[in-house]
């Protein structure tokens, strides 16, 4: 399952992130044939809904991929909604930097929810802040928040079994902070206490994603809330979809480096085009 499960206000929220209805336009427009994954992608996600119990979905940014004005595929998007909508009684957008006219497109559609980009404050036993990562939070929200939960990177891990077979793995990374050192950079605002970062993977089967070793790049990239953390690499927790622990991006890291022939074709696996 590649997101998480959040209890709040006595139900249970599937958080996911970057689903990209409709990138197989992209791809084709590059010459790549690839069937349309949306049916596969509403699967999943009722699927992984069951699964944990949930009676909502949070969509935390990028529900769309179409850029600038979604031509070709705006009405695959609101048919995408509309079969989200009968999955489940409440469906929560949260646009990202693709959602160009998810207003439009979204528009009248019972029991689905557009929100800003500066995302939802839910409050419970921990306060968890949602967005998609492209845009800052409300100051007011990201001081009360114990967690906020993010997508936007699409990260991911480059795997090498026995044999040599290299695959890259949906990833979901975790890095505690100190608020005051964010808030400070981010708005230049005295904030105590500290803060827990949960980045999640993309949504769309096609999309493999963001090498987590490039993570520490992201410090000076202006596409991202993430240039506001700390992002040494001892303190990213990297864990795969199943929540197995792979250890910290220092550690994983080191043994990239001790791959020795391997290393070379798993850094060509790597991207930085994550948005």
């Amino acid at each position: 399952m590649r997101g998480v499960v959040l209890e709040a206000g006595g139900e249970k929220i599937l958080l996911v992130a970057d689903t990209h209805v409709g990138y197989e336009a992209e791809l084709r427009l590059k010459g790549i044939y690839a069937v349309s994954q949306t049916q596969r992608l509403l699967e999943n996600l009722r699927s992984w809904g069951e699964e944990a119990g949930a009676s909502s979905i949070a969509i935390l940014g990028d529900i769309k991929h179409e850029l600038p004005t979604p031509r070709e595929t705006a009405g695959e998007v609101r048919e995408f909604l509309k079969a989200l909508a009968k999955a489940f009684e409440k469906v929560i957008l949260i646009p990202g930097n693709h959602d160009s006219l998810i207003d439009e497109i979204s528009q009248g559609i019972d029991g689905v929810y557009l929100l800003d980009s500066r995302g939802l404050l839910l409050e419970g036993p921990r306060t968890v802040l949602l967005l998609h990562g492209h845009a800052k939070p409300r100051l007011e929200d990201f001081q009360r928040a114990d967690v906020v939960v993010m997508g936007h990177t699409h990260p991911a891990v480059p795997i090498v079994d026995e044999i040599g077979y290299i695959t890259r793995e949906h990833a979901i990374i975790k890095t505690d902070q100190d608020k005051g050192l964010v808030a400070k950079r981010m708005f230049g605002a005295e904030v105590s206490g500290r803060v827990r970062f949960i980045i999640l993977p993309a949504s769309h089967p096609l999309i493999t994603g963001f090498d987590v070793v490039n993570l520490p790049s992201l410090s000076k990239d202006d596409r991202t809330i993430l240039k506001y953390l700390d992002l040494s690499p001892e303190k990213i927790e990297v864990y795969l979809t199943d929540f197995t622990y792979l250890g910290t991006l220092d550690v994983i890291s080191a043994s990239r480096g001790q791959m020795g022939p391997d290393a070379e074709a798993v850094e060509a696996l790597s991207s930085t085009d994550y948005d």
